[in-house]
């Protein structure tokens, strides 16, 4: 009898040493997405400017090219994801198409120095890039929808689930991390220079393929190791109601006996689906308008008070995002306790506070250490919404893994659109003149981002009082 215990003992250790590796290897599996979005989102209008001399709003245009092909890939993916195939081909497909692509994308490119025959440059670095980045985000959009959907299909228990979605955000907080550690290091070690100018291109590419090394051995580590049970695409499973206290309950009706293209039209009937949209669109907006703008935030500052070089743009985006990292871990455990809701309120809150500290007291003159505390706040909120955000749609999918490509590519498609336009309008009014406006972009982390955040706050009061009113009487 003690024979047997011991050995039930040792059996259920090993089942939760498996479940937790499983886990942990699922977030390798967004490593290298997570790196290149953090390079993207960073450093691309950087590069763009600063080292190949294009205009502001050429830059711009082709972020927003690229959010607009990431945009209409999603669905297309979505739908095609959950009806061909398995999820780990689809996402080994996208990985391919990134590691192809990617790189290139920080290397200058062919007869791309402005000299005294430049006019070709004008059509074509634009033609060129633009082909390098629709490939790029087709292949990330391919791996980000095959990976979110591998959540409900791993697991039909919703603190699983939220555990998957933090360790998810984590792998992507070390990503990020590693990327701007990297960034420092490769600044630092090679000629130093107070701004970023053409003469650094050579620190992008290297950068840049530094990275795209570490994403290829993350991506075959997740298809060598992590083990995906068998897809159920037959439909089955229960529809999910919120019941007021911001999270869900599963429905047995005539709607979970629907097929598969009517549980879809079901789900579009859903307001919750648009409402949980609404909450990731302003989450993303937040952090990827933090992600782009605090780098270009600091060039400008250094143009007024260049103290502390040109490392800091790597060093502040480090800062920021131990700070992720940290509040991540800490939503690990305590997502549950509090709510998804609630989470996020609390997040959108400390967003906001970060954009008001910016308006209110970040002026040129500013300390770097002031700087540091606001990076800090920054990476607090933006994690705290986003993991929040991805939780409440997870809850909303339920037991419908079959479904899951097709519904996180619904609640992820208006946030790429939205990110890209504001990206673009942003740049747009940018004066050509830097002395017309010395703190444009001091600003757009005011605004822009103080914006996106009070929208959050918005939109989940909306959700709030909506759930209070379809609330039934008991």
């Amino acid at each position: 009898m003690q024979l047997l215990r011991i050995l039930k003992k040792c059996a259920s250790y090993k089942r939760r040493w498996w479940r937790v590796s499983q886990n942990v290897l699922y977030g390798l599996g967004h490593v290298y997405n997570d790196l290149c979005a953090a390079m993207w989102f960073s450093y691309m209008l950087l590069f763009f400017q600063a080292v190949l001399d294009m205009r502001a709003v050429v830059a711009g245009a082709m972020l927003l090219l690229g959010q607009v092909v990431d945009a209409l890939a999603t669905p297309v993916v979505g739908v095609l994801a959950d009806k061909y195939g398995t999820k780990k081909a689809w996402h080994l497909t996208g990985c391919i198409l990134v590691t192809a692509t990617f790189p290139l994308l920080f290397i200058r490119c062919w007869g791309c120095w402005f000299n005294e025959n430049t006019q070709y440059l004008y059509w074509w670095m634009p033609l060129y890039y633009a082909v390098l980045i629709i490939f790029f985000q087709i292949g990330w959009a391919v791996v980000q929808i095959s990976h979110l959907a591998m959540i409900p299909s791993i697991t039909d228990n919703l603190q699983v689930r939220a555990e998957l979605t933090s360790i998810r955000y984590m792998a992507s907080v070390m990503s990020s991390l590693t990327v701007y550690l990297i960034t420092w290091v490769v600044l630092r070690a090679t000629t130093y220079s107070t701004f970023i100018s053409q003469t650094d291109d050579y620190k992008f590419r290297d950068v840049s393929l530094i990275i795209s090394g570490l994403g290829v051995i993350s991506f075959m580590a997740f298809h060598l190791f992590f083990k995906l049970r068998r897809e159920d695409k037959s439909g089955k499973g229960a529809p999910v109601v919120q019941n007021g206290n911001g999270t869900f309950v599963h429905q047995d009706n005539e709607a979970a006996k629907l097929p598969a293209k009517s549980k879809i039209m079901y789900f579009l009937r859903m307001p919750l689906l648009y409402q949980t949209s609404l909450l990731y669109v302003f989450s993303r907006l937040y952090w990827a308008l933090s992600l782009v703008y605090v780098p270009l935030f600091l060039e400008e500052r250094l143009s007024v008070n260049p103290s502390a070089g040109s490392e800091l743009v790597a060093s502040v985006p480090l800062v920021l995002y131990i700070s992720s990292f940290f509040f991540s871990l800490l939503l690990k455990s305590k997502i549950n306790s509090f709510g998804n809701q609630v989470v996020y309120f609390i997040g959108s809150c400390l967003s906001l506070g970060s954009c008001l500290w910016i308006a209110l007291a970040i002026d040129p003159e500013a300390s770097i250490v002031q700087i540091y505390m606001v990076a800090t706040l920054i990476g607090a909120g933006s994690s705290i919404t986003l993991v929040s955000s991805l939780c409440v749609t997870a809850d909303l999918i339920g037991p419908h893994s079959h479904q899951g490509a097709a519904i996180y590519s619904i609640v992820t498609f208006a946030d790429k659109l939205v990110t890209g336009i504001a990206v673009v309008a942003i740049q747009n009014y940018k004066c050509d003149d830097v002395v017309d406006c010395p703190q444009y972009y001091r600003g757009v982390l005011t605004y822009a981002c103080g914006g996106s955040a009070a929208l959050g706050i918005l939109s989940l009061s909306l959700t709030k009082l909506i759930s209070i009113k379809t609330k039934p009487e008991v």
